[in-house]
C-alpha cells in the first residue's frame, strides 16, 4: 500500500495536466459524518454520552473523458485500536483509487470498495445507525487494495468481479494470497432486487470462502430485505465455520418519516468432537427498532433501541437507546 499510493497520486496529477489542456476540470468534495447520543441501560462503565463513529473527508476528481480518481480519508475511532494502544483518534486511507469507465463497464484500481455487502448496505440505507451483519461478525472488509470491475448487461442483470489482497483497507499485505470475488445483482422489476455473492482465498494454506444470498423489496410505502451468509474457517482454523441471517424492514408514515426494524442472528457450527458451537461465546442475536426522519438528502436522524442477546446465558444482554445523526455532502 505504501508503494501504490504515490503511484496513484502521480497518476492523478498527470491526468490533471493532460486534461486541463482540452477539457474543463471538474470534481466534488466528499464528506460523511456519523454521530450519536446514547444511553446504555446495563453498561456500568459508561451509561450515557456522545459518540462520533465516522468522519470521512475526501475528493472525487473528474477530469473528463473515461478516467476519474477518488481519495477519502477516514478518521478512525479509538475503540478500533488494538488492545493496549494509546487512546487516540487516527487517520487512514478509506479509498485511494483511479477508475476507468466506458459504456457499461467500470474498472477501479487502488484502495476501493469490495462488493461484499455494499449493495445490501445501500438498500437498507441506515449504515449510520449500525454496521452490516458481515462487518459485525468479521466476514470481511468494506474496502481493500486491488482491482474491481462492474458490468451492466442490461436493466435486469449486473455483474461484478474483484481481485484484492484480502487484508482490508487499513492493513498491508501480510501473505502471498489474494481474495477473488464475483457477484450478480438481478432486478427483474424496479421494486425487487436479488443479490448473489461469493469470494474465495487461501491464506496460510487454509481455504476460506464466503457465500451470501440477498433478496429485497422496496416501494414508496414499505421496504423489506433478507439475507443469509456463510463463512468457512472464519478465524483461519479448519472447521470453524459460521453462518447467519439478517432481516430489515421499514414502513413510511409520511414523506420524510418511517418506522424501521432490523434483526440479525449469528451462529456457528459444532466442530466434530465438541458438544457446542465453536463460537458459542459470540453467537447470538442483535435487534434494532426505531423511527427515522429525513430532513434532506444530506441530513438524517433516527431515534432507536438496540439490543444484543447472546446465545451464551452467561453473557449479559445489552440494551441501549440511541439518537443517531447522519451529515453528508
Amino acid at each position: 500500500m505504501k508503494k501504490i499510493l504515490p503511484v496513484l497520486l502521480v497518476s492523478l496529477f498527470l491526468c490533471q495536466i493532460i486534461n486541463s489542456q482540452t477539457t474543463e476540470n471538474k470534481g466534488k468534495p466528499i464528506a460523511e459524518i456519523f454521530t450519536d447520543f446514547h444511553y446504555n441501560l446495563n453498561d456500568t462503565a459508561q451509561t450515557i454520552g456522545f459518540g462520533l463513529n465516522r468522519a470521512y473527508l475526501g475528493y472525487n476528481y473528474l477530469p473528463g473523458g473515461n478516467f476519474s480518481a477518488t481519495i477519502i480519508v477516514n478518521i478512525g475511532s479509538p475503540e478500533e485500536l488494538a488492545l493496549g494502544s494509546t487512546h487516540r483518534r487516527y487517520a487512514y486511507f478509506r479509498e485511494a483509487s483511479i477508475s476507468w469507465s466506458k459504456d457499461n463497464l467500470n474498472i477501479y484500481f487502488g484502495i476501493t470498495g469490495t462488493r461484499l455487502f455494499d449493495f445490501q448496505q445501500k438498500f437498507w440505507g441506515k449504515r449510520y445507525i449500525a454496521n452490516t451483519y458481515q462487518s459485525i461478525n468479521g466476514y470481511g472488509f468494506v474496502a481493500d487494495l486491488g482491482l474491481a470491475m462492474d458490468y451492466k448487461f442490461n436493466d435486469i442483470l449486473r455483474a461484478d468481479f474483484t481481485l484484492m489482497n484480502g487484508e482490508g483497507y487499513s492493513e498491508l499485505q501480510l501473505d502471498n494470497s489474494v481474495k477473488t470475488s464475483a457477484g450478480l445483482t438481478i432486478t427483474p422489476v424496479k421494486q425487487l432486487a436479488i443479490r448473489l455473492y461469493g469470494d474465495v482465498t487461501k491464506p496460510q494454506g487454509i481455504l476460506q470462502y464466503t457465500l451470501i444470498g440477498f433478496a429485497g423489496f422496496k416501494n414508496e410505502l414499505i421496504t423489506f430485505g433478507a439475507e443469509a451468509s456463510y463463512k468457512s474457517n472464519l478465524d483461519m482454523i479448519g472447521g470453524h465455520h459460521a453462518w447467519g441471517l439478517s432481516g430489515t424492514g421499514a414502513i413510511s408514515i409520511s414523506k420524510k418519516a418511517e418506522i424501521f426494524v432490523r434483526y440479525d442472528y449469528s451462529s456457528s457450527v459444532i466442530v466434530p468432537g465438541d458438544i457446542i458451537q465453536w463460537n458459542y461465546q459470540m453467537d447470538g442475536s442483535f435487534a434494532i427498532i426505531g423511527v427515522q426522519y429525513t430532513f434532506s438528502q444530506n441530513v438524517k436522524m433516527a431515534l432507536n433501541y438496540q439490543g444484543t442477546y447472546p446465545y451464551n446465558p452467561g453473557r449479559q444482554i445489552t440494551d441501549a437507546f440511541f439518537l443517531n445523526a447522519l451529515f453528508k455532502f
